[in-house]
């Protein structure tokens, strides 16, 4: 089992934002709601950072997040603020535990490298959803082996670097997956959604583990993380639920027990008034944009919890005592200035 950085027994959910962008109030949705779904079960609540791509991100976005989030009054058990026993709490911190997940799928033979650019990619996959074109196994070898990590990660004499795939035809032609109750398929109950289930290779592919510029793939990197910090509840949009299967396989290929993989509730996302989902870039949706505008924080957090399918309060412990998931709607959530305040 890889082990080397296992979990504590305390249980957890978290809201984990990506810092590319000032936060807006489908944003506090789920923020809220990962704090208030947590506090249900009696688990902590953790405010992680995804920032896997550190080069890419804004300066001073994640002061900006971490300000918006305080002004809400939303308050988390552990985090980049509050510390905790799972520091470090920013993924751009963590890279040598990821590293440590890379090297034990590698000597299971579940990676390869690939040289594909994104181009080709979708010239010749044969099918594309929420995650991009399913890999059509260009460079997938015929034999599945261990890699000399150092050596692959170099450039070709083309110069082209390789990114790192998960072999998702070695893993299920493994003698460990032949004990399990699916070969084919991922499958997991929704606590919002129901039984949801995914193809492993039409729908879920060969995913990139590391890309070719060194940085570790958001789905190797949620799922360690999740494990590492006892996230046992993962309250998020139902725009990542694709994220969810491949994330539950990257558990099963690491030889984690899958009953400590987290519960997960995928929730509609909330739109605008013409059904468009929310932009970042849209300031009157942005919680910055609503401090200037002098609506206050109360107002929020109780336009939030009534959107939830909860109380008309402001107070998160009375959300809390309120809660469950039956409540929650499971189509698109419309929002505006004008009609929730």
């Amino acid at each position: 089992m890889w082990n080397l950085f296992s979990n504590s027994k305390k249980n957890s959910g978290r809201f984990a934002p990506t810092p590319t962008g000032a936060l807006h109030i489908g944003n506090a949705y789920t923020a809220l709601l990962a704090i208030i779904s947590a506090k249900s079960y009696g688990y902590q609540s953790i405010l992680r950072v995804d920032d896997l791509d550190v080069r890419s991100l804004p300066q001073a976005c994640l002061q900006g997040q971490l300000y918006d989030l305080a002004w809400l009054g939303l308050e988390f058990d552990e985090g980049l603020i509050e510390g905790g026993p799972h520091a470090p709490y920013r993924q751009s911190a963590r890279f040598h535990i990821y590293e440590s997940a890379v090297k034990y799928l590698n000597q299971k033979g579940l990676l390869y490298p690939c040289y594909c650019s994104r181009k080709e990619i979708a010239a010749f996959a044969p099918h594309a959803q929420d995650e991009g074109f399913v890999y059509p196994g260009t460079c997938r070898p015929k034999q599945a082996s261990i890699l000399d990590l150092d050596k692959v990660r170099q450039p070709r004499e083309d110069g082209r670097l390789p990114a790192l795939r998960f072999n998702t035809h070695a893993f299920r032609a493994s003698p460990a997956l032949a004990k399990k109750s699916y070969h084919r398929c991922i499958i997991y109950r929704d606590l919002v959604y129901g039984f949801q289930s995914a193809h492993l290779d039409n729908e879920i592919g060969d995913f990139v583990i590391q890309r070719k510029d060194g940085v570790y793939a958001y789905q190797l990197a949620c799922a360690v993380d999740d494990y590492t910090q006892s996230c046992s509840l993962v309250a998020r949009g139902a725009d990542l639920i694709t994220s969810t299967h491949r994330q539950r396989l990257m558990f099963d290929a690491l030889g984690l027990n899958l009953n400590e993989c987290p519960e997960y509730a995928h929730v509609a996302l909330v739109v605008d008034e013409t059904g468009e989902r929310l932009a970042k870039r849209n300031r009157s949706i942005q919680l910055k944009g609503l401090r200037e505008q002098g609506i206050k924080p109360a107002q929020v957090r109780a336009s939030l919890s009534r959107s939830l399918g909860g109380p008309d309060t402001d107070q998160i412990d009375e959300m809390v005592k309120a809660f469950s998931w039956k409540q929650l709607p499971t189509t698109a959530v419309p929002w505006s200035l004008h009609n929730s305040f």
